[in-house]
């Protein structure tokens, strides 16, 4: 076993340690987050977990150069070409879109949209919910770790298909304790069956995330974007059907299997390359 490897499972433990010790202290402490300080500190320690053990993981293993390439992958809007902007942007409107229009043919319940509605009323207050979506859900507090640190030697080893399964299979347990709090969106999946599809979703999500990735020179900032967006129209479209929900996740699997085909296909290296 390499080095690489050795510390991206050092990075899984000490990951899953922080955040399932602070959201198991939640179920046991009743404390709800959001309405009680506790379970807010609680959410907030838990959910920072994969950045900050990936931030620590990177101190303490790259050399001065690798930490340097690091940072500037996680601003750089220059590695990020056009095309891939509009491919980050457009992928989860067009995924809801074509969910829509499956619910309207099956004639499942459509989605309530409050959070566009909402938009649309107040324009301005796109920037807070932006603003909310980078900082707070799940994009800035996860992906310095996931994509971040463990992608690139889990492509080295395992190649795109196997080291984004893995990894998506890892993303979707990490998240497993949220499914017992009762305050939480994940409570209404908390089944067999709703974690198997949720655990599908982060494994197609994956899989997109990190063709980007590859195409954008290993650019975490495009994966904290397209976290970011994956959360943002989720959070917008909702609520929404338990139907509506499995369509979503069973579509973002779909496409995110069938990237892994065509990385096979084209004989797209896993290793960084601009496109």
């Amino acid at each position: 076993m390499n080095k690489s490897i050795k510390h991206v499972i050092i990075f899984f433990v000490l990951a899953f340690a922080q955040t399932w010790i602070f959201y198991f202290a939640i179920i046991l402490t009743r404390s709800i987050p959001l309405t009680d300080v506790l379970g807010t500190v609680f959410l907030i320690c838990g959910g920072m977990a994969p950045s900050l053990i990936g931030i620590i993981m990177m101190f303490a293993t790259y050399s001065k150069d690798d930490r340097k390439e690091y940072f500037r992958r996680s601003y750089q809007v220059k590695r990020i070409s056009v095309k891939w902007w509009i491919f980050i942007l457009l992928i989860f409107p067009v995924i809801y879109a074509v969910t829509v229009l499956v619910t309207i043919i099956s004639g499942a319940k459509m989605p309530e949209m409050e959070g566009f509605r909402a938009i649309i009323q107040n324009p301005v207050s796109i920037i807070v919910v932006l603003l909310i979506g980078f900082f707070i859900n799940g994009a800035f507090p996860e992906e310095f770790g996931w994509r971040g640190f463990a992608l690139q030697p889990l492509l080295d080893k395992l190649g795109f298909f196997r080291g984004n399964l893995l990894l998506g299979i890892l993303w979707g347990i990490w998240h497993l304790p949220l499914f017992f709090i009762p305050s939480m969106w994940f409570h209404s999946q908390l089944s067999v069956l709703g974690l198997a599809f949720y655990i599908a979703h982060a494994i197609g999500l994956s899989m997109m995330m990190c063709l980007v990735f590859i195409k954008t020179r290993q650019s975490i900032l495009s994966a904290l974007l397209m976290h970011m967006f994956s959360n943002l129209v989720a959070n917008q479209m909702g609520p929404y059907s338990d139907t509506f929900n499995k369509i979503i996740f069973g579509l973002v699997f779909i496409f995110g299997i069938g990237i892994s085909v065509y990385i096979r296909v084209s004989k797209t290296g896993v290793s960084s390359q601009s496109d």
